[in-house]
């Protein structure tokens, strides 16, 4: 009976020293809290992301069962993008006319699907219009959805640049009417209507830390150094700009990967996260892909302009989410920060299953560091030297003395 009281406590010393031995190679751990359903949402915090990869291939989900085995729970990893649905509306160009130096463009739309969005496509290159947007149900009473929406197209050595996009709230109506003032005739070669849709929960804003504006007269740039408080990912960079005269400045948006200091300074290594243009008619959000980095630099080329009034920046990134499957009862952990590990490989990532549409978050404990072993240091035995010459002046008396014996010693 002794005898197998002692294997099952021994079998659980094994076990439970495997999976803390699992726990020793990650940084963090959190706990899973009120798991109820097999398959739920783990929102990452912020915390994560400042202790994890950059690809985040080190998160696992480690549960100890009641019998003290160890298991992982397989998650499908991605972040929640803000979806734009874009709805694309049929439409027929009844007529383009002309009436006291406007130029009208009617477009019938046979459903009754809304819109909030007309894209133009002009073959004109060059422009600076204002439109008017106007809704009917009978060709007979119009009503104004937007007026003096401004529309603009610029082409030279220096700038390409172009923005026809008509924003404006969901309308319904039989008949669009599109109002154009100019001198010289717009000649429309295509228009898109369309219903968009873009959810905005799934977006989290980023804190700076501080920013700063630096003028280059030589090269006729400003350079913006942005720096955030935390490591966490953003893909969305706003400037807002105190100018009231028109702009367009081409601009590129960088991240920094690295730096090395070397005698004359550091050298800093930038990768291009987006390029575009610094215009006085758009909101100036520049998207991208998500960085990790906390460094964000922004250079706007003025050309032989004043250079712009930097009013403030903000930045904003998605939420990143896990959805896990929990097959048996344990107290799960959410593990994180190895800087050895692989990206995980598991069946749920590879086959197509069917999953509840209504899931729910866990609720997360507060992180807890993982203590390391310390690597013991084995000390050397005689830490003082003089012991050591003290030992090798004896070892060297007994050896010349025992030569010595040796040498007298007469033969017989």
């Amino acid at each position: 009976m002794r005898q197998k009281q002692n294997k099952t406590i021994l079998l659980f010393l094994l076990v439970t020293t495997a999976f803390y031995a699992q726990m020793q190679n990650y940084d963090a751990k959190i706990e899973l809290k009120n798991i109820t359903d097999t398959w739920h949402n783990i929102v990452l915090p912020d915390t994560v992301f400042a202790n994890t990869q950059d690809h985040l291939s080190d998160i696992r989900i480690y549960g100890i069962t009641p019998k003290k085995d160890t298991i992982e729970a397989p998650y499908i990893f991605n972040y929640t993008s803000p979806e734009l649905k874009t709805k694309t509306v049929d439409y027929k160009l009844l007529n383009a006319s002309t009436k006291d130096g406007t130029y009208y463009f009617t477009l019938k739309v046979p459903s009754k699907d809304p819109i909030n969005h007309i894209k133009l496509d002009f073959e004109n290159t060059n422009f600076d219009w204002k439109t008017l947007v106007q809704g009917s149900h009978d060709q007979k009473n119009w009503f104004t959805i937007y007026n003096d929406y401004r529309i603009v197209a610029i082409k030279n050595k220096q700038t390409s640049y172009s923005y026809t996009d008509i924003n404006f709230s969901a309308a319904e109506y039989t008949y669009f009417r599109v109002g154009i003032k100019s001198d010289e005739e717009p000649i429309l070669n295509r228009a898109t209507l369309e219903l968009q849709q873009k959810a905005t929960e799934n977006i989290t804003n980023r804190k700076l830390k501080s920013y700063t504006v630096v003028e280059d007269k030589k090269s006729k740039k400003t350079i913006i150094n942005i720096s955030l408080t935390k490591k966490a990912p953003t893909h969305q960079v706003t400037i807002n700009i105190n100018n009231d005269f028109d702009y367009y400045r081409p601009i590129k948006i960088e991240e920094l990967l690295d730096s090395v200091k070397t005698q004359k300074g550091y050298l800093y290594d930038y990768n291009t996260l987006s390029v575009g243009t610094l215009s006085s008619i758009e909101n100036n959000t520049f998207t991208f892909d998500n960085t990790f980095s906390k460094k964000i630099r922004i250079t706007i080329l003025n050309f032989d302009n004043q250079p712009l009034k930097i009013k403030n920046i903000t930045a904003k990134g998605y939420k990143y989410l896990l959805t896990a499957r929990f097959t048996e009862p344990a107290t799960y952990y959410l593990t994180y920060g190895n800087k050895d590990a692989y990206g995980p490989s598991y069946d749920i990532a590879q086959l197509n299953i069917k999953m509840p549409k209504d899931i729910k978050n866990l609720s997360l404990g507060n992180p807890v560091y993982i203590a390391k072993k310390e690597t013991q240091i084995q000390e050397p035995l005689f830490k003082n030297k003089l012991w050591l010459w003290v030992i090798m002046g004896l070892i060297m008396a007994i050896i010349g003395w025992f030569s010595y014996k040796m040498l007298s010693t007469k033969p017989e």
